[in-house]
């Protein structure tokens, strides 16, 4: 297990360098297998921010905490990392012989027509502020599902390992699960 821990915004320091890497190195008795972890830790004025990142079995495994305190971040961010790598593992052990989830997800999607004011001002159009690319890799509807719930996002992007096609899972209000399927 390789721990990359990278300053931003702040001064090296070994002491917390060893924390972080003491932390982290707890999760290494949940997962099977090399890890590359990445840990960036950073000052905003007096938020301390503690972030980590990295990728297991194809699935990209990150959390964030703030606090007043570095030493209180890594701690927050090691327990929600550890939080989610265990929803993860009882996720395949439930999943294993459960019934298939495609009879839960809901795929039908409200279209609703916006109007569009033509006669707006063009200064003040929106406007593209981050851009992100990724590796769309295949697999099933359940994994999307998981990758959705361990990235704690509102949507995945994926392409279905049986159709060949991207689709997009996303979380409803109602806490059940919606399906983008493009014709």
């Amino acid at each position: 297990m390789q721990i990359n821990v990278v300053f931003r915004h702040m001064d090296h320091s070994d002491a917390l360098k060893d924390y972080a890497i003491e932390k982290l190195s707890k999760i290494k008795k949940y997962l099977d297998g090399p890890l590359d972890v990445n840990v960036v830790l950073s000052v905003e004025k007096i938020r301390h921010i503690a972030e980590v990142k990295f990728n297991f079995n194809g699935f990209m495994v990150k959390g964030r905490e703030a606090a007043e305190d570095m030493y209180a971040a890594i701690d927050l961010v090691a327990g929600k990392i550890v939080r989610q790598i265990k929803r993860y593992k009882e996720r395949l052990r439930r999943r294993k012989g459960a019934p298939s989830l495609d009879e839960r997800i809901q795929t039908s999607i409200p279209v609703e027509v916006l109007s569009v004011d033509h006669e707006r001002d063009e200064a003040v159009a929106p406007e593209v502020v981050k851009k992100t690319n990724f590796l769309v890799k295949p697999m099933s509807l359940e994994e999307a599902i998981m990758q959705l719930e361990l990235m704690n996002n509102h949507f995945y992007v994926f392409r279905d390992e049986s159709t060949d096609r991207i689709n997009v899972v996303y979380r409803r209000d109602d806490g059940h699960y919606g399906l983008i399927d493009p014709r």
